[in-house]
């Protein structure tokens, strides 16, 4: 597995990190707001959703969810540049340690032309970044690690449970 490298420059391209980034861990202590650079840096562990699955090369409701021959994780580094601001709500800044897992990042441009970052993470938390421009870079560091299993989510379940094929 090579390691992911990309850049987001726009709406979509923030619509293909979220892709990516989507179930990835944080902490607090690994977040950090530089103002008078206007950077917004974080680190995580990414869980490797392109890494496909053996048996049908391709991710599949009906794979098996407890085969933890391609469950992965790798360290990934986030950063957008050009950030006027930032803001949080549901999230214990002080809880340094307190795991977060990110749901999805959301974007949208402003009537005053600057756009809207929004981290969304489980338990309702949420990162927002007012950013000028859209100027942002993730990079994969080191090699990945086996993880548990993979990610599960109600909507995953209700569509494995309504599919005929699914005899499990």
């Amino acid at each position: 597995m090579e390691n992911l490298k990309l850049r987001a420059e726009d709406i979509e391209d923030i619509t293909i990190l979220s892709a990516y980034l989507q179930d990835a861990i944080t902490k607090m202590g690994d977040i950090t707001y530089q103002g008078s650079a206007r950077r917004f840096i974080m680190m995580l562990n990414r869980y490797v959703w392109e890494d496909n699955c053996s048996d049908t090369d391709e991710f599949s409701l009906k794979s098996d969810p407890d085969d933890r021959k391609n469950c992965c994780r790798i360290r990934t580094g986030l950063h957008f540049e050009d950030v006027l601001a930032i803001n949080s709500q549901n999230i214990a800044m002080s809880l340094k340690e307190h795991p977060l897992v990110l749901l999805s990042i959301e974007a949208r441009k402003t009537p005053s032309e600057t756009f809207l970052l929004d981290f969304i993470f489980s338990g309702h938390g949420v990162i927002r970044l007012e950013c000028e421009i859209i100027s942002g870079f993730m990079k994969d560091i080191g090699e990945p690690w086996s993880a548990k299993c993979h990610p599960k989510h109600k909507i995953l379940n209700a569509l494995q449970d309504d599919n005929p094929e699914n005899t499990g």
